[in-house]
């Protein structure tokens, strides 16, 4: 496990918390922030994939191995994937979850320290697409208030090439804590919209805005220790 994402999850894995199955939560059961919901969708994302590869489960040769790409989805270990691994999951089943789809999917390794925080912590609590979007919001306000030559990004929600070479931008000219800030700002902003938009989640509104504030801490302590 790389020190950034585990300065990164430390944040994340306080404010996933434990069990809790919420009616209001759309996500269904979910536990240490794995949420049945999204286990599905990655359970019919590796079906889908096998088809593609034209391989089935009772003849696949990779059926209950780690290279099997609905195995770690298995969380019970009883051979379906069901609420039952939502409750069987484990603090490390959930941090490598997260690991895979959220900080290497989303390449957090090649942000600055603060950027990869923030836009880990965003997409394991609204979605990487979202995420990635406040972060190019986020990246285009600074890059032309501050930046002597910029070229805006499309703000598309995808992680390419020309995102990350304007965060190591930021980092190279000193703006990428407070490009951070900023990306928080579109946050606390989105869970504000959104409350507002749809009145049964007002009940998460207060968690959501306390967890931006408490980011905005958790940062500026990482900035004084490096």
């Amino acid at each position: 496990m790389s020190s950034a994402f585990a300065l990164a999850h430390a944040f994340t894995a306080h404010w996933e918390g434990g069990l809790v199955d919420h009616p209001a939560d759309p996500g269904g059961i979910t536990r240490y922030g794995v949420s049945f919901r999204w286990v599905q969708d990655l359970a019919d994302e590796a079906r889908q994939r096998c088809l593609r590869q034209a391989r089935r489960c009772p003849s696949c040769s990779l059926r209950g191995t780690s290279r099997c790409q609905a195995f770690a989805l298995d969380m019970d270990m009883d051979g379906d994937i069901d609420a039952d691994d939502i409750r069987a999951c484990t603090r490390e089943q959930a941090a490598a979850l997260f690991k895979t789809h959220f900080w290497d999917a989303l390449s957090c390794q090649d942000l600055p320290l603060p950027l990869a925080v923030v836009l880990y912590d965003g997409a394991v609590n609204m979605g990487p697409a979202r995420a990635v979007r406040q972060l190019q919001q986020a990246l285009n306000l600074v890059g032309e208030a501050r930046l002597d030559h910029f070229t805006p990004l499309e703000e598309d929600g995808l992680m390419g090439p020309l995102t990350l070479e304007m965060a190591r931008t930021m980092a190279e000219s000193d703006l990428h804590d407070y490009t951070a800030r900023q990306v928080l700002r579109q946050r606390d902003a989105f869970y504000r919209e959104l409350a507002a938009r749809r009145p049964s989640m007002q009940v998460f509104l207060r968690g959501w805005r306390n967890r931006v504030a408490a980011l905005g801490q958790y940062l500026a302590r990482l900035e004084r220790e490096n």
